[in-house]
């Protein structure tokens, strides 16, 4: 190799050293930042396996915090109100309502479908949120969603009085079936007007709530669509809990903490979550140690060509001292 084709070399292996270095500061730094990404992994699936859900007691077991409990069953509006109907629970405080961080009340479509149908067309807006409304509506409005009573019965019942009701009834041949006479009539008072007590009991607060704050129907698709969106809302402040008086005003005294102290809901680790997030968590840790993996096999290859023209650069800068060395020797 002549003089000039090794200080050719000799840069271009100087040249490619510092790349190599370069390239190794920033896999360094990579698998610095890789390491952090390890770290914060950790840590969040630490903070995941804190978060409880929300949920109620009933008939022996837990059962996790839906929309039916607090404001009634969408697809039959009063049927929470009586277990034979439904084994859906009843909730154990039906002052208690469920609302947005502004105050309105969360009202399912139906819900509100039968406040416009009473109301019309503009007691909502275009984001499925109502304004306030005269409570004198109310009767009218839960007649419309509970098929079977009348606005004026309800209207009755809200004011404190009863509803008369009765039927005629006939002794009946019991071999040949027929009626032998009349004996008189059956009073069935009592009973209807308990059952409507019972639909005034659990729904009066929530549209009274509705009538002095404001509604809205804007959540739908998210509670229905997610089971979790319900509990997590109430967790993370979108939505609350409140506690209604007799105008329809909430209790400022009341919070998430109240409730929970008061035994109204619990806060339970979901063991079906615990798994899926365990499984999250080591299939995201898997993927950061093949990417750690990745990076050290980057480093050792670089590791070993820059050891490779380390090595090189000395025996060429050995060969271009010997030869400058020879020149001086023959000149002298």
């Amino acid at each position: 190799m002549c003089l000039a084709a090794a200080q050719v070399h000799l840069l271009f292996l100087t040249s490619r050293k510092a790349d190599c270095e370069v390239d190794i500061a920033i896999l360094a730094a990579r698998k610095m930042a890789n390491t952090r990404e390890a770290k914060d992994l950790a840590r969040e699936k630490q903070s995941r396996m804190q978060q409880k859900k929300l949920a109620y007691y009933s008939n022996g077991d837990y059962h996790k915090l839906n929309y039916a409990y607090l404001m009634g069953n969408k697809m039959t509006p009063y049927s929470c109100i009586d277990n034979t109907v439904t084994p859906q629970a009843r909730k154990d405080d039906n002052s208690v309502v469920l609302t947005d961080y502004n105050g309105r009340v969360v009202l399912s479509k139906e819900y509100g479908d039968a406040i416009i149908e009473v109301l019309g067309g503009t007691a909502n807006n275009i984001l499925d949120r109502g304004g306030s409304f005269s409570k004198d509506k109310i009767p009218e409005i839960l007649a419309k969603l509970v098929p079977g009573y009348t606005a004026e019965q309800f209207k009755e019942v809200i004011e404190g009085g009863s509803i008369s009701t009765g039927f005629s009834s006939h002794n009946v041949n019991s071999l040949t079936g027929e009626n032998t006479g009349t004996t008189g009539n059956i009073d069935t008072t009592d009973y209807t007007t308990q059952a409507i007590e019972r639909i005034v009991d659990f729904y009066y607060p929530i549209f009274q709530a509705a009538a002095a704050n404001g509604w809205t129907s804007e959540y739908n698709d998210a509670i229905n669509e997610n089971e979790d969106y319900l509990g997590d809302a109430i967790n993370s402040g979108i939505f609350q809990l409140a506690q209604v008086d007799d105008y329809g005003n909430y209790d400022a005294d009341t919070s998430l903490t109240y409730f929970l102290t008061n035994g109204f809901l619990e806060a339970r680790y979901d063991s079906e979550v615990m798994k899926q997030i365990e499984a999250w968590y080591e299939a995201e840790k898997a993927e950061v140690s093949e990417k750690e993996d990745a990076l050290d096999v980057q480093m050792a290859d670089l590791s070993t060509e820059l050891e490779a023209i380390n090595t090189e650069i000395e025996s060429v800068k050995s060969f271009i001292n010997d030869a400058i060395e020879s020149v001086f020797d023959w000149g002298g």
